[in-house]
């Protein structure tokens, strides 16, 4: 399984499909010339164009400057009446929520151009929206409507013989199956991908396609096959001049070689991952590349350097309020103070640890509420923009506002009501979740010291039974014989009660030996469950109890303690048929697979009433529920007057 950092190391990044031109292309926009035409244009439509362009040249780089420009844009676009500028405004800001991650927003505004794009028949506007409305319902896992938006963005973009979008769109299609863990579809519309960049010669679609390869065979075990993507992925970006990228990707090399076990190379990469990110300011970068080179440290068992790497990764996450991280060294720190014995701090550190995910869940709230406010405002201020431009009244407009603001104010104190219910209730829950664990556990504590303390006198017992009693009788054995050898009575009654005598002493030593295995069976410690058992069923009369033992899959050794309560458990229920039963048949299946043992005891005696069960359930059924439920496993009786009676146990073999 993976380690949980390289999830959060190896996110695959969707490709904006409307972005028709490369990054080359946006990099070498003339950004002085978009300048000089806001200052130097007297015309709206132009200064409008110019901030939409300059934009796109900021999107991948700076969000908050190509906010900035986009709403510059809008400001121009509410003073112009042309619906080609408004439907380009509307495709921006699909983007630009996107690329914050506030899908419904993104799908909201792309929408929007999609419908004026369809009334201007721009086929190239079309494909974009679409794969933007596309990439939202991906953000929110709908992949079913993604994949349905995806395919209808390819159709045009065929038609359009737009191959870079056409291989963008095959790498956000694999992505959403790979999501869906759907390795086939994955590799299929990768593949496609591959070959269209490929034949444009487009190295950094190629680097970041290998990426996604890599995180691919990552998350599905096949780490060698992972890693050679990586490194293929990284070749090229060490050709470009993309250095956030670059250190991405030895960031990759590293954690992936971390689960490899190749410490030495991943330290490399991970070290010149950090000096790449040190060098563009990356605060969130250096931050993994802390937990990475800590995670190192832990495997190694150098302890100290790992706390070391972990308390650096904490302090960077918290001053650059980088939860994900932060998270990450919060739980790897506590586990390496419990593995180095110092179980105060690794409480310390999980009790920190737990504040966190709460504050986390609570922002989470926020966005989402911030998330509807946004939509609410923007669609109420289309509608007073509208209403403005249809009767131009300025007293309407500043009652709509009014009662805007009003609704709103409205919403936000029954959200901050809700909030508080919902924190409320959801302290409540982890404080019960808190008490209940402990309850449990303490209850398995004690569960497991009676048990512990049976088998303990058990075995006092036996031993003593066996090492004290049992070497009396066979010294008075061996002194009676002896004496009787030297007496040699001559009467036949003497000698006839002499040999009985002699017979009832051995009897005797026989039947103290059979209570002391039977109390510790020696077969169970040497040779396992299944041994155990059949010795222990030889020794019962085939006269009157006919029994059938089936074992399958105890080829090797269970834990000692799931042997010893189930050799008791089927002892126990031996017992009780040849006390209570009267039954002539009696049948034992004992199953074993990868996750758990089953056993199946099934007798053909004289049964019982099942309702009448609480009532006459004595301390030997009560024995066998308490054991079974000390393996956190489960016990059924079926049974029925004269019918016979099953006893099914389950116990698993993983917590």
């Amino acid at each position: 399984m993976f380690k949980y950092f390289l999830f959060i190391l190896l996110l695959p990044n969707l490709v904006l499909s409307q972005n028709i031109k490369t990054k080359t292309d946006l990099l070498t926009t003339k950004t002085d010339s978009l300048y000089t035409k806001i200052n130097k244009s007297n015309n709206n439509l132009v200064k409008a164009k110019a901030y939409l362009n300059l934009f796109t040249v900021y999107e991948k780089n700076n969000l908050n400057k190509a906010k900035l420009f986009i709403d510059t844009a809008k400001l121009w676009c509410n003073n112009i009446n042309n619906d080609t500028l408004l439907m380009n405004l509307n495709n921006k800001y699909a983007a630009y929520f996107f690329d914050i991650g506030k899908p419904d927003s993104a799908k909201l505004y792309a929408s929007k151009s999609l419908k004026i794009a369809y009334k201007l028949k721009q086929n190239a506007i079309i494909a974009a929206s679409l794969g933007l409305i596309a990439n939202a319902y991906s953000l929110k896992n709908d992949f079913k409507n993604a994949q349905l938006y995806y395919l209808k963005a390819i159709k045009i973009y065929t038609v359009l013989n737009n191959q870079y979008a056409i291989g963008n769109c095959y790498i956000n299609m694999g992505n959403l199956f790979q999501h869906q863990g759907i390795v086939t579809q994955t590799e299929k519309y990768y593949a496609l991908a591959g070959t269209i960049f490929k034949k444009l010669n487009d190295n950094e679609r190629l680097a970041q396609l290998y990426n996604n390869y890599g995180i691919l065979y990552g998350e599905n075990n096949h780490l060698l096959k992972s890693e050679k993507y990586f490194v293929a992925s990284t070749s090229i970006r060490e050709k470009l001049s993309d250095q956030l990228n670059l250190a991405n990707a030895y960031l990759n090399v590293g954690a992936i070689n971390v689960l490899l076990k190749n410490y030495n190379k991943a330290e490399q990469f991970l070290l010149k991952s950090m000096l790449k990110f040190k060098s563009i300011n990356n605060v969130y970068g250096q931050a993994s590349c802390l937990t990475n080179l800590g995670q190192i440290q832990e495997e190694t068992q150098n302890f100290t350097k790992a706390i070391y790497y972990y308390k650096q990764s904490i302090a960077l996450s918290k001053a650059n309020n980088n939860m994900e991280d932060l998270e990450n060294a919060l739980i790897n720190i506590s586990n390496t103070y419990r593995k180095k014995g110092d179980y105060k701090q690794a409480f310390l550190y999980n009790e920190e640890l737990i504040d966190l995910k709460d504050t986390i869940y609570k922002k989470s709230l926020t966005s989402e509420i911030a998330e509807m406010q946004i939509k609410y405002e923007t669609e109420k201020k289309q509608q007073n923009i509208n209403l403005l431009n249809k009767e131009n009244k300025i007293q309407k407009l500043t009652v709509a506002k009014r009662n805007t603001y009003l609704t709103i104010s409205l919403g936000a104190l029954l959200t901050t009501i809700l909030l508080g219910f919902l924190f409320y209730n959801r302290y409540k829950l982890k404080q019960e979740f808190r008490l209940q664990t402990e309850i449990i556990k303490q209850q398995d504590l004690a569960t497991k010291a009676v048990l512990e303390a049976e088998e303990k006198e058990r075995k006092r017992i036996a031993g003593d039974l066996h090492d004290g009693v049992g070497q009396l009788f066979s010294v008075v054995k061996m002194n009676l014989s002896g004496l009787l050898d030297r007496l040699k009575p001559t009467h036949t009654d003497d000698k006839l009660l002499a040999e009985k005598t002699l017979a009832l002493v051995d009897e005797s030593c026989k039947e103290v030996r059979n209570i002391s295995h039977q109390m510790m069976p020696n077969l169970l410690l040497k040779s396992g469950l299944a041994s155990a058992i059949k010795d222990f069923i030889d020794k019962i009369d085939k006269e009157s109890l006919k029994v059938n033992l089936q074992t399958v899959g105890l080829n090797q050794r269970l834990a000692t303690n799931i042997e010893l309560v189930l050799y008791r458990v089927l002892q126990e229920t031996v017992n009780n048929v040849i006390k209570h039963a009267e039954a002539s048949q009696l049948d034992i299946q004992l199953v074993k697979d990868t996750q758990s043992i089953t056993a199946t005891i099934e007798d053909n005696g004289k049964g019982f009433d099942k309702n009448l069960m609480e009532k006459f359930e004595g301390i030997g059924l009560k024995n066998i529920r308490t054991r079974v439920e000390y393996l956190k496993g489960s016990v059924d009786f079926d049974t029925q007057l004269n019918g016979g009676t099953v006893v099914s146990i389950w116990i698993p073999l993983v917590s």
